[in-house]
């Protein structure tokens, strides 16, 4: 080891190599390599050996015998190989001494850095701080693609980029394994950032200088790595929360939103039962069941006069808000030229001329408007694209309304659209519905169909009234889907007329 001389092997040790010397009955002297004498006087004797060290020679012994300069020669060479090892050994702590107090510095001042370039920064600094280097990057992986982004550097001619360290980088985060790269041109270091068992970037540094890298400089990098790593992670961590109470309150905001707009289509339909308790010619229920927050199904009843009760029942394409929107405008619609009078086809005429013209998306809806004269039970009727209604007679039979259909409103300019009539007696009851009751789907992908709904209506007609009549539907497709998620909404309404006058 060079930096081992007999010089300072024998400076504490002079007195006890001329008592060993005597003890052996000789005079001897010790020269180092140069020929300067450091033990004795300098003088011709018949022996002399020399004193190495791992391979080099560090002195000469010379005595009046052979044997004893032999002797003298070994024992110096022990003490060289034991001052050696006490000074490596003093490196090594005085290494570990300063890596506890660059891990302790280092995890203090990351620790306040939340801003990933500079926790990059910061760790560049401290590594040039302590290992030679005239050019080095700090990237990060990011975690959806795997790429990596720099995030800090210095000596780089082309700003971010890493140029010849991106290489070497990516191999050494690849592998998960830091290296030494020592070439013609430039010596580089490479060192991985690692974090909880997984990689989330890579720092590295290159020398151009002609002085290579060692195990010391890269045992420091790794150092430097740990506690850049823990920084990173906690980087990202303190971005995810952040972006997790972002998304909280957005989505309690959002939850607000809904809030407020269920509040105003319930408002919207009536949600009062029995809507007109001083008349008896009727019976009258509807429900409502949105698949969402809020739905696109919608449902209506309003008296024209003393012996015509109108009824309407539809459903927008799509779901949510948007939908609820154009429901809440069509309702309005309704019932606005419902009431300036005229039959059926004539109401939805203007309608879907109306959701024309005032368009704002490409939703559209379905309807059935339909107007029954409660004196004489006659059912003036028009459907706009929606499923037909089931007229239930007293005698279980369940007849069809489907005449008079269109197309759904708010698709096309010019559509005409024609009525159609029924007549309902006494007993009788009308169930108007949306495809969410026979579309309901069980977890085995069966709908609920028609024929479950007519043969329903068929046994229990006669002795249901209108509100018993429309739950017993809404609670039989419910009991179907056996728990799976609606995908549309369920609404069906009813009107039993109970006596005519």
């Amino acid at each position: 080891m060079a930096n081992v001389t007999l010089k300072a092997i024998l400076r504490p040790k002079s007195e006890a190599f001329r008592t060993v010397a005597g003890l052996l009955g000789d005079t001897a002297s010790i020269a180092d390599v140069s020929g300067t004498t450091l033990l004795g006087e300098a003088a011709a004797r018949a022996g002399q050996a020399p004193v190495d060290h791992e391979g080099v020679t560090l002195g000469w012994v010379s005595a009046e015998r052979p044997e004893t300069a032999t002797a003298l020669a070994s024992l110096l060479t022990h003490l060289a190989a034991k001052e050696a090892e006490r000074r490596a050994l003093a490196n090594e702590v005085l290494f570990l001494y300063r890596e506890v107090n660059l891990i302790e510095r280092l995890s203090e001042q990351l620790a306040a850095l939340p801003d990933l370039s500079e926790i990059g920064q910061f760790a560049l600094a401290e590594a040039r701080r302590l290992i030679a280097a005239s050019q080095g990057t700090v990237l990060a992986l990011d975690p959806e693609d795997g790429s990596l982004h720099c995030v800090a550097s210095f000596g780089n001619q082309d700003g971010d980029d890493p140029g010849e360290l991106s290489p070497a980088a990516r191999h050494a985060a690849e592998r998960e394994v830091a290296e030494i790269i020592n070439g013609a041109d430039a010596s580089i270091l490479c060192a991985p950032l690692r974090a909880k068992q997984r990689t989330v970037g890579v720092i590295a540094l290159a020398n151009t200088a002609d002085a290579p890298y060692f195990t010391t400089d890269l045992k420091l990098l790794n150092t430097i790595a740990l506690q850049t790593a823990a920084a990173i992670e906690n980087s990202f961590l303190t971005a995810e929360m952040v972006d997790a109470v972002r998304n909280r309150e957005q989505l309690a905001a959002l939850q607000k939103e809904l809030d407020t707009a269920r509040t105003i289509q319930h408002s919207l339909i009536p949600n009062t039962f029995p809507p007109f308790p001083e008349r008896r010619e009727f019976d009258l229920y509807a429900k409502m069941i949105a698949a969402q927050a809020v739905g696109g199904d919608f449902y209506d009843f309003f008296l024209l006069d003393e012996r015509r009760l109108g009824m309407v029942i539809g459903d927008v394409s799509g779901k949510g808000i948007p939908a609820a929107l154009f429901m809440a405008m069509t309702v309005t619609r309704i019932r606005t030229i419902a009431s300036e009078g005229g039959g059926a086809d004539h109401c939805l005429t203007e309608v879907n001329r109306v959701l024309v013209r005032e368009k704002a998306s490409n939703m559209f809806a379905t309807c059935f408007y339909g107007i029954l004269d409660l004196v004489s039970g006659r059912l003036e009727y028009c459907r706009a694209g929606h499923n037909p209604p089931y007229l239930a007679r007293t005698d279980g039979t369940v007849e069809t309304l489907d005449a008079a259909g269109g197309l759904p409103l708010g698709m096309f300019r010019k559509v005409n659209y024609s009525t159609a009539t029924a007549r309902m007696a006494a007993g009788d009851t009308i169930l108007l519905f949306t495809d969410g009751i026979t579309e309901a789907m069980n977890p085995r992908l069966e709908q609920y169909g028609e024929e479950r709904l007519i043969e329903l209506l068929g046994a229990r007609t006669a002795a249901l009234g209108a509100e018993a009549l429309v739950k017993a539907v809404t609670q039989s497709a419910t009991a179907f889907a056996e728990g799976a998620q609606a995908s549309d909404d369920m609404t069906a309404l009813g009107v039993r007329l109970s006596a005519n006058e």
